[in-house]
């Protein structure tokens, strides 16, 4: 095209064509000040092609209205460079929808710095398939805010892998997020993840749950944890999972709590916890 293009007002920019648009040549592109570019409108915008769109810098693309990025084609979204992505301001992100989010590839996904993953609002989040999320890094998840972590559907928190999973902060999720982990999910938690759980929210896991924990991760609850489980909860364990308690966590409990444990629940116990009982030992369990 052969108009130079740094001599056009940002009205005239405007009111370009989008046959010329997409005839301006890369250097010309690369030409066009910030307030040219903030005057293009989203057909402009997508009527640029992909080579075109990968010659926008820092300033150029910060430029783009938050409309204009809400009206960007998925193809042109997945055009942009892993470092252009991460140019995006928090105010772009947040306008993205979740199909738009959803067609970044991973390494797109993954050059998200935390301040624009904390931009993404809960409806995006809610919006996102399993594969998606997957795609996030570990220190992506763990920066999402409480707001946002409980944007999150059980359906989501029961079919992420076991890595997103374990990069939640679980202290942000919500007691009904808790309660609605299935027994997979649960038992992929770790050990640090179980001992950073409330009282009140131990208090509210089925027995189902705590049973589907390993050994390690119930030996991870504190005593305060541990005196939290009601006698119900206790006496509707397995033999295997109380066989999983330690035996100062068994030591700890009261009179209310054991009172729920039946005889062969009690027999489940390790023989040291059933000596700090005053019980006299019945197997050589250790």
């Amino acid at each position: 095209m052969s108009i130079t293009i740094s001599a056009l007002s940002p009205r005239q920019i405007a009111g370009l064509s989008t046959t010329a648009i997409a005839s301006l040549s890369t250097t010309s592109v690369g030409a066009l000040s910030t307030s040219q570019v903030a005057a293009l409108a989203a057909t402009q915008v997508n009527a640029l092609v992909s080579t075109d769109l990968q010659y926008l810098v820092t300033t150029q693309i910060a430029a783009l209205s938050p409309s204009v990025i809400s009206h960007l084609l998925t193809l042109q979204l997945q055009t942009f460079l892993d470092t252009q992505i991460a140019e995006f301001t928090a105010t772009q992100v947040g306008v993205l929808t979740a199909t738009e989010i959803g067609a970044l590839s991973s390494t797109e996904l993954q050059a998200l710095t935390t301040t624009q993953a904390n931009a993404l609002t809960s409806t995006q989040l809610r919006g996102l398939t399993t594969t998606v999320l997957g795609n996030f890094t570990t220190t992506q998840i763990g920066a999402l805010t409480t707001t946002q972590v409980q944007g999150l559907t059980t359906t989501q928190l029961n079919a992420v892998s076991a890595s997103v999973l374990d990069a939640v902060d679980v202290t942000k999720l919500s007691t009904t997020q808790i309660k609605g982990l299935n027994t997979t999910a649960i038992g992929q938690l770790t050990d640090a993840q179980v001992g950073a759980l409330s009282s009140t929210e131990v208090a509210l896991l089925a027995t189902t749950q705590i049973g589907a924990l390993s050994s390690t991760e119930v030996q991870a609850f504190t005593t305060t944890q541990a005196n939290a489980l009601t006698a119900t909860q206790l006496g509707g364990l397995t033999t295997t999972a109380l066989g999983n308690f330690s035996n100062t966590q068994i030591g700890a409990l009261s009179t209310t709590q054991l009172q729920g444990l039946s005889t062969s629940g009690l027999n489940a116990l390790p023989t040291g916890a059933l000596t700090r009982l005053g019980c006299p030992a019945t197997s050589s369990r250790d």
